[in-house]
């Protein structure tokens, strides 16, 4: 028996096309995508029996003004594509046909993929600028003896004399907070790793679709 709704949770870095037929294939299944978390990286589809399961198309734009983010969405809703998901600063924008009668994509030449894969490139390259500064300024006030010295970094007192149940729920007790305290040199470490990553796949992409202007 197949399930109604399908929820699943997969990771796309930088990669749009990837995206897009990730999902076009659960519409081939007769799925259409009813709900998306890009932050949690979830996506549920629900069974439809309609003759017309619309696609579902994605760009990356970010806007200073709220007018410029609203002529945005009318625009594309002028052309059949309905804005399902983003807002004036989230970057990625999901849009779905409104009716078959319009292209089954949201852009119709190869420079406007580039000009997207542009945008992800310089929107990467300032947080790694962000993130190398927080790296910076956290590792500078982090004692890296601490490493060393685990110990050290809960502050409960009694807990490493504890046994049992008492020392488990003490030590999980407080290690969100040791995270928090102690974490930021490598959560912006991996931040910083993540957007090198989102950088190297953008540019490799725009160079790709520049190719075949």
């Amino acid at each position: 028996m197949k399930k109604d709704i399908i929820t699943r949770h997969k990771l796309f870095v930088t990669d749009i096309e990837k995206e897009q037929a990730f999902i076009d294939s659960y519409r081939e299944k007769g799925y259409k995508l009813v709900g998306l978390s890009p932050f949690t990286y979830k996506y549920v589809f629900k069974k439809c029996d309609d003759a017309f399961i619309p696609h579902v198309r994605i760009d990356y734009r970010i806007f200073n003004k709220i007018e410029e983010y609203q002529d945005y969405v009318t625009f594309f809703g002028d052309a059949g594509w309905k804005h399902i998901r983003g807002s004036k600063y989230s970057g990625v924008q999901y849009f779905e046909q409104t009716n078959a009668d319009i292209t089954e994509e949201l852009f119709s030449d190869k420079q406007s993929y580039a000009e997207l894969y542009r945008r992800i490139y310089r929107f990467s390259m300032y947080n790694i600028v962000v993130w190398v500064c927080l790296f910076v300024a956290t590792i500078n006030s982090y004692d890296i003896r601490l490493l060393l010295r685990p110990k050290e970094l809960f502050l409960t007192p009694g807990l490493w004399d504890s046994s049992g149940i008492k020392f488990v729920f003490g030590f999980l007790f407080e290690l969100p907070f040791v995270i928090l305290r102690n974490g930021g040199p490598f959560i912006a470490l991996i931040f910083l790793i993540v957007f090198i990553v989102c950088t190297i796949k953008a540019k490799i992409k725009e160079k790709k679709y520049m190719q075949k202007v």
